[in-house]
């Protein structure tokens, strides 16, 4: 089966180092590595420290080999720290960030632009201010496509629905950690998106921020103890059946969620965080090897032990299917 690997998306949140430190160099052979497999979606923000700064010096490197028309940059606006109080939804800001940000990524036009964050501030700041003035900078050129991403669903399809009502809906809508292993509310709300007219859904996050990573969650990680508790035991499980089966260096509970999450077929892409060219291989692996299994649509792993730890996995997280945490947290 060939895969269509612009379906695949390189987060490059990872480059400001929340998921620890990656070097210039690394950055530029990861990016050269996405581009070079057809990824031609790169996702970025002021927000994710200088992520911005540090995709566009590898751009700017690399512009010989790949010209600005080889891909799409998608950048946000709107958040510029953790707490609500460094939101800025202004007129004013939105056109100082653009410009900002196309300093930063050294092109004269952004792909895509999103309102960041979207259930922090209230809607009518964003669909009375930010929107507007992003809609009045794609019909200049400066913006090609106009957007929002944010956790909790229901605001992004009120926000969506909004622009739909007023006969401007929106380009994109990115939704990160509602489909992976532990949770799976976002079938419900995709149709919904269609329906206010959303062109291009992007599911961020299958490790849902590093919760399923074969590593410690991170130590800010929003997920209640329960679920981490959850989230700990499965990798003891796949530890234990890794070893049994000498397949340590193949099978991880990353493994296994990347083989769930990208089986989802719904959306337009998938976004993955990569800092390093050979995450950018392992992420094209699973996406092609999930386009076989197809696990979201109930398709089974061929080996039966690995199957059995599947299930075990999915009746370990079961509960937690429709949870989700604070959106903003009560210390923002």
């Amino acid at each position: 089966m060939l895969c269509d690997n612009s379906k695949i998306g390189l987060g490059c949140g990872v480059f400001g180092g929340a998921y620890g430190p990656a070097s210039q160099s690394d950055i530029v052979d990861t990016v050269r590595a996405a581009l070079g497999s057809d990824i031609t979606l790169l996702d970025t923000s002021p927000y994710y420290n200088d992520s911005e700064v540090r995709l566009g010096s590898a751009l700017l490197e690399l512009r010989s080999e790949f010209p600005r028309s080889s891909y799409r940059i998608c950048t946000k606006l709107g958040r510029y720290g953790y707490r609500q109080a460094d939101f800025d939804y202004s007129a004013a800001r939105v056109v100082d960030s653009v410009n900002e940000s196309m300093h930063r990524l050294h092109t004269d036009y952004l792909d895509i632009v999103l309102c960041h964050d979207v259930e922090f501030v209230d809607c009518q700041q964003v669909v009375d201010v930010a929107l507007p003035k992003l809609f009045e900078l794609k019909r200049r050129g400066i913006v090609r496509q106009v957007g929002i991403s944010g956790y909790p669903l229901d605001v992004l399809l009120r926000i969506a629905q909004v622009q739909f009502e007023r006969n401007q809906p929106l380009d994109v809508c990115l939704s990160y950690c509602n489909f992976n292993l532990h949770c799976q509310l976002l079938p419900d709300y995709v149709p919904q998106l269609r329906d206010a007219g959303v062109k291009t859904i992007v599911a961020a996050s299958p490790l849902s921020m590093g919760l399923l990573s074969r590593d410690a969650t991170p130590p800010w990680h929003p997920a209640k103890p329960e679920l981490q508790a959850a989230v700990a035991r499965c990798n003891e499980l796949v530890r234990s059946f890794a070893g049994l089966n000498d397949c340590a260096e193949d099978l991880s509970l990353a493994t296994m969620a990347e083989d769930f999450a990208f089986s989802y077929d719904q959306v337009d892409v998938h976004l993955v965080g990569a800092k390093t060219s050979s995450e950018v291989c392992c992420a094209l692996e699973a996406y092609a090897r999930a386009q076989k299994l197809r696990l979201a649509s109930g398709g089974r792993y061929p080996d039966a032990g690995l199957q059995q730890l599947y299930e075990q996995i999915r009746q370990l997280l079961g509960p937690f299917a429709g949870y989700t945490w604070p959106s903003p947290p009560a210390d923002a």
